[in-house]
């Protein structure tokens, strides 16, 4: 995983036959929850560079949000549908590989489809989130003070 949620697989020389659809499957799950707590490490170390110890206070409907947030489940497909993914809040992954795809599929096109399901599992849940963030906040009138790092009277956090 790299960048804004941009995610690549590669396997080593002739691993990729070596598994079968079920263990391949839950280790490209257990991978990619790896790669997202470091991911979501890093981000939450700048974070906290860049807001200096800053952090807003929280009321129910904030709460409410977060918790909502967490629970967030979505699920992507690969246009073959030889892969699915289902993601809690992009913290945990469970990649599922319909039976017969080490059979069926080259290495490229497995990769192909592994991507294309991880892709529209993220896109699903960009869009979830969006519509959570609406739902609370109501995004037509802006992001809340909070998530734009403004508080009332403080100028240093205003966006440029």
């Amino acid at each position: 995983m790299q960048g804004r949620l941009q995610v690549s697989l590669a396997f080593q020389q002739r691993s990729y036959g070596g598994y079968d659809d079920a263990a391949l499957g839950h280790q490209l799950g257990w991978l990619a929850t790896l790669a997202w707590v470091r991911y979501h490490r890093e981000y939450a170390e700048i974070e906290a560079a860049y807001l200096d110890g800053y952090e807003a206070d929280r009321d129910a409907s904030d709460r409410a949000f977060e918790q909502e947030a967490q629970e967030l489940t979505v699920t992507g497909v690969s246009p073959g549908g030889w892969v699915s993914i289902t993601s809690r809040a992009l913290a945990t992954w469970t990649v599922t590989i319909r039976s017969g795809a080490q059979r069926e599929l080259t290495q490229q096109r497995f990769i192909g489809e592994a991507l294309a399901a991880s892709a529209a599992a993220i896109s699903v849940y960009r869009s979830s989130r969006a519509q959570l963030l609406d739902r609370y906040y109501d995004l037509s009138a802006g992001l809340p003070p909070w998530r734009r790092g403004v508080t009332a009277g403080d100028r240093r956090w205003e966006r440029r």
